[in-house]
């Protein structure tokens, strides 16, 4: 029995060095897979590279002006023009004592279009502290520069019932003290003076109050 104490000693041992053998080869690394799937990675990243187009540069609107007053004179025709802007809806008029046009649309991507009876239309970009476009109007086209007023410059309204009659009055005032307008009562044009910046005009005795843009232009 003693002598087969180193047998079983050796024996033990060649087992234990089978046992650790198979686990020092189950917790090694395995370098060459890691490599083979960096490499695998890569290829992805390059096909993906290859296969998205770099996106197109995007185009960029022109800034607009929320709130915004133009008013200045029609190149050949004497008359005064007034274009305003308040939150992308834009009104304008156009005057010269005898003949009128009002207009409305849209401001949008620096610029503003509008539109109006009798085939009326105006086109203008905005930038440089100015509205200069082109206006259409009676088959006619004449082209403005309007630069940016401050009230009591700029363009008012008035829209009134008048001992039973329909009024409409249009006023457009510049920083140089010009001014321009006219008034219609029953779709005929009276003979109103146009009233002192801030004050009433009068029409047949009754005092009609002229309305700034932003008084009328949400119901216009």
């Amino acid at each position: 029995m003693k002598r087969l104490g180193p047998v079983y000693t050796l024996a033990a041992g060649a087992v234990m060095a089978v046992v650790l053998g198979t686990v020092s080869a189950t917790t090694s690394p395995t370098t060459q897979n890691v490599n083979a799937q960096d490499d695998t990675a890569a290829t992805v990243a390059e096909a993906t590279s290859q296969a998205t187009p770099t996106p197109a540069a995007v185009r960029t609107a022109k800034p607009t002006p929320a709130k915004a007053d133009y008013a200045g004179r029609v190149t050949g025709n004497g008359g005064l023009i007034a274009v305003s802007v308040r939150n992308g809806k834009a009104v304008a008029y156009f005057c010269d004592g005898r003949i009128e046009a009002w207009l409305k649309g849209k401001a949008a991507d620096g610029k503003v279009t509008l539109s109006g009876r009798n085939n009326a239309s105006i086109t203008a970009r905005l930038g440089g502290g100015k509205a200069a476009g082109t206006l259409a109007f009676g088959g006619r086209k004449w082209t403005f520069d309007a630069p940016v007023v401050k009230k009591p410059s700029g363009l008012y309204r008035a829209s009134a019932v008048v001992r039973g009659a329909n009024v409409r009055a249009g006023w457009i005032y510049l920083d140089d003290g010009t001014r321009v307008g006219l008034t219609v009562v029953n779709d005929e044009v009276a003979d109103v003076a146009i009233p002192e910046p801030g004050q009433n005009a009068v029409v047949d005795g009754v005092e009609v109050d002229p309305q700034d843009v932003d008084e009328f232009i949400e119901g216009f």
